[in-house]
C-alpha cells in the first residue's frame, strides 16, 4: 500500500516524470451560475500543485463534489445533458437516477441477468460497463451518438482516475 505523503516530504529526484495522484478539497460555494463565491480552498491547494509541478511531475486531481442532487437540477435547468455511468448493478442505480431525474436512456450501469427461478445468469454484455474500462467505452458511445465536443465527468474513485489516465 502506498504511503500518505505531504508534497514537502518528496524530493525532487522522486518527483520527475512521475504522475503524481493528489487529493484536494474544493467543495467550494457555488452561486446559481456555478461561479465560486468563496474560493479559499482552491488557493490553499495551488502550492502544492505548483511544488509537484515544478519538479517534474504530471499531478491528477481528484475532489469530492457534494450536493450532487442540486447540480443536477442546476446541469437540467440550463438544459444541459446529465448521464450517469457507474460500474454498479442497474437495479440500485435506477433508484438514484429516478431521484435525480435522469432518464433511464442516459444511464450506463451494470445490468444482472436473472433467470426465471431467480439463478443469476450473468451480465448484460450489451452495457459497456460489464468490462474493464467500460465507463470509457461508454462516453466514447456518448460522444460519438451525439456529437459532443466537450464533455465534463466527476468521478467517484480511483476506478475513474486509472480508466481515464490510460485514455
Amino acid at each position: 500500500m502506498a504511503t500518505k505523503k505531504s508534497a514537502g516530504d518528496l524530493k525532487e529526484a522522486g518527483l520527475k516524470g512521475k504522475k503524481v495522484f493528489v487529493r484536494v478539497d474544493l467543495n467550494v460555494p457555488l452561486d446559481d451560475n456555478f461561479n465560486i463565491t468563496d474560493d479559499t480552498r482552491i488557493r490553499a491547494a495551488v502550492s502544492t500543485i505548483k511544488y509537484l509541478m515544478g519538479h517534474g511531475s504530471k499531478v491528477i486531481l481528484s475532489s469530492h463534489l457534494p450536493g450532487i442532487e442540486e447540480l443536477v437540477k442546476k446541469l437540467k435547468a440550463r438544459n444541459t445533458d446529465v448521464y450517469l455511468i457507474s460500474e454498479g448493478f442497474r437495479q440500485m442505480i435506477n433508484h438514484v437516477a429516478s431521484i435525480l431525474g435522469i432518464p433511464q436512456e442516459n444511464i450506463f450501469a451494470n445490468q444482472l441477468l436473472f433467470g426465471s427461478s431467480g439463478e443469476f445468469l450473468g451480465f448484460d454484455v450489451n452495457e459497456p460497463t460489464w468490462r474493464s474500462e467500460g465507463k470509457v467505452t461508454a462516453v466514447q458511445q456518448i460522444r460519438k451518438v451525439k456529437g459532443y465536443k466537450a464533455l465534463v465527468m466527476t468521478g467517484d474513485g480511483a476506478t475513474d482516475l486509472e480508466d481515464f489516465v490510460r485514455h
